[in-house]
């Protein structure tokens, strides 16, 4: 522990912030939408039709907003087509739909791999294990054989915080040669871990396995280095901990 001397200035610690998630869920199969308010509207997951509807009845029932305050439609991943969702929540508002980049930034320059978007995500505090993301290996291998791909027009690099909510920051996983990926906002201590995390019935997060075992594992480590007291699956119930990292395990 540093001490601190008569008239030194105490630092200032990150000051948290509320939590920004809502669920959304289709109560058959547990296959969770997300939605983050942060001022302005971001979907994770629009997932089906039925999804996107019930976005829309959230947003205008309970959250007492307009549909075209959806200004961003995230996917966590490149293998579930979520063509039915994307379409209905766009017949309502304009906003882009944004998926993980893979290898289009693994051959650019240092630079390429900046945050989309107009902001500045450099100046976010991230612990460095949080930038071990980087050593991921991705794979170029999927065919954009799904109608919703079609549709995505910003690609976000790991690390890189969402256009216009730079607070949240991409984690890719072992699995991102499929686009998987996990959202993480250290103000507010929340991870989404979508399409790459479900919970069991007794509650425990479980990472998905993927064809790179070597890098889940890393996966794993930087997870577990993260202050998460909010933990929001693709699929199953979410868990609100105290060290919420510290429960996720690998499901091989």
């Amino acid at each position: 522990m540093t001490a601190i001397l008569p008239g030194q200035e105490v630092p200032t610690r990150t000051a948290q912030k509320l939590r920004q998630v809502h669920t959304i869920t289709d109560r058959f199969g547990m296959l969770n939408t997300y939605l983050i308010d942060d001022g302005s509207l971001v979907v994770v997951d629009p997932r089906s039709s039925l999804n996107g509807r019930l976005i829309l009845h959230y947003v205008e029932r309970f959250l007492k907003r307009s549909p075209s305050d959806i200004d961003l439609i995230v996917l966590t991943s490149q293998e579930t087509n979520q063509s039915g969702g994307i379409e209905t929540l766009r017949s309502y508002c304009t906003a882009p739909v944004a998926a993980l980049a893979r290898t289009r930034g693994r051959t650019s320059s240092t630079n390429d791999r900046r945050p989309a978007g107009n902001g500045d995500g450099g100046t976010l505090p991230i612990p460095l294990a949080f930038r071990a993301g980087e050593l991921f290996s991705l794979d170029a291998l999927l065919t954009f054989t799904n109608p919703h791909l079609r549709q995505v027009s910003i690609w976000l690099h790991d690390v890189g915080g969402l256009p216009r909510h730079e607070d949240w920051r991409v984690i890719a996983t072992g699995g991102a040669a499929r686009g998987h990926f996990c959202l993480y906002n250290p103000f507010s201590w929340e991870l989404i871990g979508g399409a790459a995390m479900s919970t069991t019935e007794g509650g425990m997060p479980i990472l998905h396995a993927s064809g790179d075992p070597r890098g889940q594992q890393e996966t794993l480590r930087v997870l577990r280095d993260l202050q998460i007291y909010y933990l929001y699956p693709g699929q199953g119930k979410p868990l609100l901990a105290h060290n919420a990292a510290a429960q996720i395990r690998l499901d091989w």
